[in-house]
């Protein structure tokens, strides 16, 4: 029995211009590496199915259902979160026989490659859309930024005249965005919620797990004081 069509894709047939990389993830070295395994994955050189030591695999419609856009889609995109690859890898997204893929670094951090799986997924819906790679990751990204990194979130976090956040709060932040660090900065300034001062400032925290669990942060109702006391408390 054929499948449905999910309510948020519309139909479209890949078949035309055959297997391809969509969006590239990192610098040079990274996409000489995506490259190369994806040009043996095409020759036969190595099989992405079944799952098992090479990937794990897995469905991405509850993150093209969290995006909320919709979007020409492939049907039935799949994340493969690649083992024993160079670590200098971080990924990309593919159209490989006629299906969407998303391809990822397992050893990667956790933070990370949950940005990156979300946005090479986006990327998919609007490949046929942004002819250019800049454009197509540019626009991915705010996408992303609107799904993972709410206003209303990322203010609670933030005021402006913050000068200095520790590191343990730093990784507390991202975790609890699930996204790196410097994503939430970006986001951040790029809603004025913080100066382009303090973005350059934080970018130079680096994010760290508190030897002692500390209680996040993270509601409209609490003080002023207890913000500070774990923004400027000893480490």
């Amino acid at each position: 029995m054929p499948r449905k069509q999910p309510k948020n894709q519309l139909h479209l047939d890949y078949s035309v211009r055959g297997n391809r990389i969509v969006l590239h993830l990192g610098q040079v070295e990274s996409r000489r590496v995506a490259d190369q395994l994806f040009e043996g994955l095409v020759n036969g050189d190595w099989m992405i199915e079944p799952a098992g030591e090479v990937a794990d695999i897995s469905y991405a419609q509850d993150i093209v259902h969290q995006i909320g856009h919709k979007l020409p889609y492939p049907e039935g995109i799949k994340i493969a979160q690649l083992h024993h690859v160079d670590p200098q890898f971080k990924g990309f997204s593919a159209i490989y026989h006629q299906k969407g893929w998303v391809f990822v670094n397992a050893a990667s951090d956790i933070n990370e490659r949950n940005y990156h799986i979300h946005l090479l997924t986006v990327s998919l819906g609007l490949q046929t859309i942004y002819a250019s790679a800049t454009s197509l990751a540019a626009r991915s990204e705010q996408l992303i930024f609107e799904a993972l990194l709410p206003f209303d979130e990322v203010e609670s976090f933030f005021r402006t005249d913050i000068s200095k956040i520790p590191d343990f709060l730093a990784s507390d932040i991202a975790s609890f965005f699930k996204v790196p660090f410097p994503m939430v900065l970006k986001r951040a300034l790029a809603l004025k919620i913080i100066t382009d001062e303090q973005y350059r400032s934080f970018m130079t925290v680096n994010p760290a797990t508190a030897t002692k669990p500390r209680e996040l942060f993270f509601s409209q109702d609490g003080s002023i004081d207890d913000l500070e006391a774990q923004l400027f408390s000893g480490e």
